[in-house]
């Protein structure tokens, strides 16, 4: 017999689209508050939050921010998809297919944005592109997610010096294949379709993350909202 597990809602804009994202209560109380409260207390720079796609680090940054509020301080979260290569770009490097690995974003570009981050410039999911927005950040403490933000390889090791608390979302690799999966699926794409394209994308990226990061300041591993 599954257990009840108790729950807390958070009404947030993802993407640009409302979402109400569910946490286990004791996961809040026992590791969210208190990382928000360690957030709040960061010197200046960007925390940085890492972990393999799929691993809910755009949901996590966003309750943090949401937590960090509820403290005093707005610390406003990020994500280093802004930092995409753009669709035109990828295909005249020979890159498209290759979309979301390491090498297809702009690591120069992302890397002086750690440093100075305003503007900070956004990726759409609706066009599936680098669009011309960008966000004004003017607070001294900044939450960045990211896929590749504690990659050990060079020269993405180089960006944990730069932040003053740095966070791994630890995930069930399991359950990343079906989030993935499930991604492709709700966009449309035949579940055939979507298993191909995560072994011979998808999976490469995970692997590459969970083979080759660095330490992390503290690890997140949270009740997954499909036992919610």
């Amino acid at each position: 017999m599954s257990r009840t597990v108790p729950a807390e809602t958070f009404h947030l804009t993802v993407n640009g689209l409302p979402q109400a994202a569910r946490f286990a209560k004791e996961d809040i109380d026992g590791a969210l508050r208190p990382l928000a409260h360690r957030i709040v207390l960061a010197g200046p720079g960007p925390v940085l939050v890492a972990g393999p796609p799929g691993s809910g680090k755009t949901t996590v940054t966003l309750v943090l921010e949401e937590l960090c509020k509820a403290e005093g301080k707005r610390v406003p979260a990020l994500s280093m998809d802004g930092f995409h290569r753009s669709n035109a770009w990828l295909e005249t490097h020979g890159l498209l297919r290759r979309k979301g690995a390491p090498e297809t974003y702009d690591f120069p570009g992302l890397r002086r944005a750690l440093i100075h981050p305003d503007p900070w410039p956004v990726y759409s999911r609706v066009a599936h592109d680098v669009v011309g927005d960008t966000v004004a950040v003017t607070c001294p403490t900044y939450i960045v997610e990211g896929n590749y933000l504690l990659l050990d390889e060079e020269p993405w090791r180089g960006l944990a010096p730069l932040s003053p608390l740095a966070v791994w979302v630890e995930v069930d690799p399991a359950l990343l294949r079906e989030r993935l999966v499930g991604r492709k699926v709700a966009g449309g794409m035949a579940r055939p379709d979507a298993e191909r394209f995560f072994e011979a994308s998808d999976s490469l990226n995970v692997r590459r993350c969970l083979e080759r990061r660095l330490p992390a300041d503290v690890e997140l591993r949270l009740t997954p909202a499909e036992e919610l």
